[in-house]
């Protein structure tokens, strides 16, 4: 009988969540999402021009009320389901947004709200030059901690286990011609990625470049040429006394 009783029970609440189930579903079948065409977003901070725009089932929408704190910011009786507002038209802080859809069989659904917060001109050009130093700090970072490791793995002039003009493998992200130097080198994983190009250490002269991957037949070129960019590097600097009796000696050939 205890057991009849609690069957019964479970049918009873089963048919009741087959009714409710399909209306949840229905309540959150919408939502609106606001997003940015001109202006300054971060996080819930924005200010400038923005549209909220319904998301969900439009084919079963008659139209729509967009809501501000529970104003109309305007109603759309066809797709796609928009309003644009620029918030420079509302008093700064805390704001609402939201949406009351009619559907085509008349009932009438809410959906949930989205909060933002409408800050200044002013405050914006602030939170821009706070977040531009906190990227410069964190760039800053990561470049000293790249360069200290490097550092560590990469000391200049150290001996190559490739002979001056010998061909060799550059690795899987190739190899470039030193700027500086004229030399080649691999490009090393360490590199600071800077969309334009790699900043990369040469593995020869010790000095940081902006880099590319050189094509093969570059490479082979500056490593032909490499023999000569070594002897000019070793080529002693005239001394002063060279100098001085290179200038003396000319003047011999003044009185020619």
């Amino acid at each position: 009988m205890k057991a009849k009783y609690i069957l019964t029970l479970l049918l009873l609440i089963g048919l009741s969540m087959s009714s409710i189930l399909p209306v949840w579903a229905q309540v959150e079948g919408y939502r609106v999402q606001v997003r940015k065409d001109f202006g300054y977003s971060w996080a819930s901070d924005i200010q400038g021009r923005f549209t909220i725009q319904l998301q969900g089932d439009e084919t079963e929408v008659d139209w729509v009320t967009f809501l501000i704190d529970e104003d109309s910011l305007g109603t759309v009786q066809s797709a796609p389901f928009k309003v644009s507002f620029d918030t420079g038209d509302y008093p700064d802080g805390d704001h609402l947004f939201s949406a009351e859809v009619t559907l085509k069989d008349g009932s009438l659904q809410k959906t949930t709200s989205l909060a933002y917060t409408f800050i200044a001109a002013s405050e914006t050009s602030k939170q821009v030059k706070t977040l531009l130093i906190g990227i410069g700090v964190v760039l800053g970072g990561i470049f000293a901690i790249v360069a200290l490791v490097q550092a560590l793995f990469i000391k200049k002039g150290k001996k190559s286990p490739h002979q001056p003009g010998e061909p060799r493998s550059y690795g899987i992200l190739g190899g470039t011609v030193c700027a500086k130097c004229g030399r080649p080198f691999p490009r090393h994983i360490l590199g600071i990625n800077l969309l334009v190009g790699r900043l990369d250490r040469c593995e020869n002269c010790g000095k940081w470049v902006m880099t590319t991957r050189a094509t093969p037949a570059a490479l082979r070129a500056a490593e032909e040429a490499e023999l000569e960019v070594i002897k000019a590097e070793q080529k002693p600097a005239p001394s002063k006394d060279n100098f001085k009796k290179d200038l003396d000696d000319s003047r011999f050939f003044d009185d020619l």
